[in-house]
């Protein structure tokens, strides 16, 4: 006589405590790198005497009013002025941790390739602080906000050669809004305060 099987089945409740258990562990593991990235550059800077560097919090400002001025204008390499440009340097997000600067700037190269892709950014900047201000390493924890153009869905195949724009909801929305949060460390250099770790999700 067969045994019958069973089957497992999660309740839908169920469901959710595990996905909201898998994603609690997965925060705490990003967080985690992130802590250990930070204690890494603070360690790093002080080796490389950043204190050798002095700068001033309203620095960073510049910095990153130069960025902006930058993206919104569609340059990236002047973007990318803003970051070390060795092998301290890391671009930390929820899909990939990148540790050079040539490999962020082809990213957001390929990412953003012209004006429109790239939209107009905003930074808003919620704290800027010392980490350790003997040694000048700094931090800004911000929101970033990007405004694109928004695209239109592909037309159909079978719409046969009606025009596609014709049959487009009059009220759909003409720009898309992407935004997250994002932490920087600045340290010294001799070309005044730049990025070493940027922490953006």
């Amino acid at each position: 006589m067969e045994t019958e099987r069973k089957s497992t089945h999660f309740s839908p409740k169920s469901q959710l405590i595990i996905l909201s258990l898998l994603l609690g562990c997965a925060i705490a593991l990003f967080s985690n790198y992130h802590k250990n990235e930070l204690k890494k550059a603070v360690a790093q800077a002080i080796d490389n005497n950043t204190s050798d560097y002095p700068y001033a919090l309203n620095d960073i400002e510049k910095v990153l009013d130069n960025q902006l001025i930058g993206w919104n204008n569609g340059n990236i390499d002047q973007f990318m002025d803003g970051y070390v440009k060795d092998s301290s340097v890391r671009f930390i997000t929820d899909k990939k941790v990148k540790t050079s600067w040539q490999e962020i700037t082809d990213s957001y190269k390929k990412g953003y390739p012209d004006n429109e892709a790239m939209g107009k950014l905003t930074f808003h900047r919620d704290e800027i602080r010392w980490v350790k201000e003997a040694a000048y390493i700094a931090q800004v924890i911000g929101r970033w906000e990007v405004i694109q153009k928004h695209k239109l869905e592909q037309a159909n195949p079978n719409l046969g050669s009606r025009d596609f724009s014709s049959i487009v909801n009059r009220n759909a929305p003409t720009h898309d809004t992407l935004s997250g949060r994002f932490s920087l460390i600045f340290i010294g250099t001799p070309e005044g305060p730049k990025i070493q770790i940027d922490h953006t999700w």
